[in-house]
């Protein structure tokens, strides 16, 4: 991999990335070719393989940057405390989502994996600040798990996908009121600034 330059690099493997997806919106990835990134980005196919075994490749370490990012914040932010603010925390993960406007609604009808990745990510949230340790069976518990996560995540993913949606305040409100009744929703201003923090 070429990285004699970092800027450059980096600069190359957002071009090629932003490529792809402006391809995959169009269409799904079996019917991407590499020559058609390569062309959208102004390069040539030998400097995609410097990056990528192929568009498969490209696909799973963009998806691997999105969940890794959702990793970082659950772990270092989220769990790392002793109790769970609810609305801070959707507002936090509202927030990331945001940040992939346009990628997260696609990525979540294109590969149903991504979701289930993204739900084993959350789930220790759950599992940890909502779901009683006592009074469920193991069942009990993974229905509810997967109650919530399904839940949560449709919610985020209709608003993204809507084009006149609803300001984030909103939605948080509505979410939090399902989720953890008489819990006040965070603003909008407040999570994004949690998030670069």
């Amino acid at each position: 991999m070429a990285s004699k330059q970092p800027q450059v690099t980096e600069q190359t493997r957002a071009n090629l990335t932003q490529a792809f997806w402006s391809l995959y919106l169009e269409k799904p990835i079996e019917k991407i070719t590499v020559r058609e990134i390569t062309d959208r980005a102004g390069y040539n196919r030998a400097t995609f393989y410097l990056y990528y075994r192929d568009v498969y490749d490209l696909f799973d370490q963009l998806e691997e940057g999105v969940l890794s990012q959702v990793r970082a914040l659950v772990d270092r932010r989220l769990l790392a405390g002793d109790t769970l603010d609810f609305s801070q925390h959707m507002g936090l993960i509202i927030g990331l989502a945001q940040r992939f406007d346009g990628f997260m609604p696609r990525l979540m009808a294109g590969d149903p994996s991504f979701g289930d990745r993204l739900k084993d990510i959350i789930a220790p949230l759950l599992d940890r600040f909502i779901l009683p340790d006592e009074g469920m069976t193991d069942e009990e518990r993974a229905i509810m798990r997967e109650f919530y996560l399904s839940g949560l995540l449709a919610a985020v993913n209709t608003w993204m996908a809507r084009e006149d949606r609803m300001p984030i305040d909103r939605l948080l409100e509505l979410i939090v009121a399902a989720v953890a009744p008489g819990t006040v929703a965070m603003t909008s201003a407040a999570a994004e600034s949690d998030i670069e923090g």
